[in-house]
């Protein structure tokens, strides 16, 4: 067998199995943001710990530090790897397309990346209402991820004012998201055909959506 031929064969096998995994990944860090939402709704934020929330989703402590940094990330379901991985999208979709899109393209693609579940949906907002001190911590990993896009940004861009553009494209797209997981809520439709109708709005379009 040539080189060649090594790497351009495909192994079905292997790829389900990567696949099943990672769907299982997806699915034990699932249930521990559930626990996680479930827990501080009957206890409260400060009296939750990290083995309160392992033990409710029926997994070890370790593995609950595998995927979440504190006990607050669980609660927020935000995991450091997925905001690296819109990062890593952003800069390879600057090489082949306008910033402008590349933006777009990043956010629909994490939109597309967020399990649907609206009980989820409506257990965090009464979370994030019963526990106002959990905006600031969400507030802060978003400032942070909102920096590093904004870099990337600016580093595609040209001009004077390149860096004003980026800070610009950033929040506007954040913006957009935002408002497409109201609408997604509000209508109960699929976040995506939110932000694509969100999009349409935007840009203008007579078209109703």
């Amino acid at each position: 067998m040539t080189s060649a031929q090594t790497t351009d064969d495909h192994d079905p096998a292997g790829s389900e199995e990567l696949g099943l995994r990672e769907l299982k990944k997806r699915q034990t860090r699932m249930a521990m943001h559930r626990a996680a939402l479930e827990l501080v709704v009957e206890h409260g934020l400060s009296a939750v710990t990290a083995q309160m929330i392992a033990e409710r989703a029926g997994v070890s402590t370790r593995t609950f530090f595998n995927h979440w940094a504190t006990k607050e990330s669980a609660i927020l379901g935000i995991n450091g790897g997925e905001g690296a991985q819109a990062i890593a999208s952003l800069r390879e979709k600057l090489l082949v397309m306008p910033a402008r899109e590349a933006m777009r393209s990043m956010m629909r693609e994490a939109i597309a990346n967020v399990p649907v579940d609206r009980g989820l949906r409506e257990l965090k907002k009464q979370v994030m209402e019963q526990e106002p001190s959990l905006h600031l911590v969400s507030s802060g990993n978003l400032q942070a991820m909102q920096t590093e896009l904004v870099e990337e940004v600016a580093e595609a861009l040209e001009g004077e004012f390149a860096r004003d553009h980026a800070v610009i494209l950033v929040q506007v797209s954040f913006a957009l998201t935002r408002s497409a997981f109201a609408i997604s809520m509000r209508r109960g439709i699929d976040p995506v055909r939110a932000f694509d109708q969100v999009l349409t709005l935007y840009d203008g379009s007579d078209t109703e959506i």
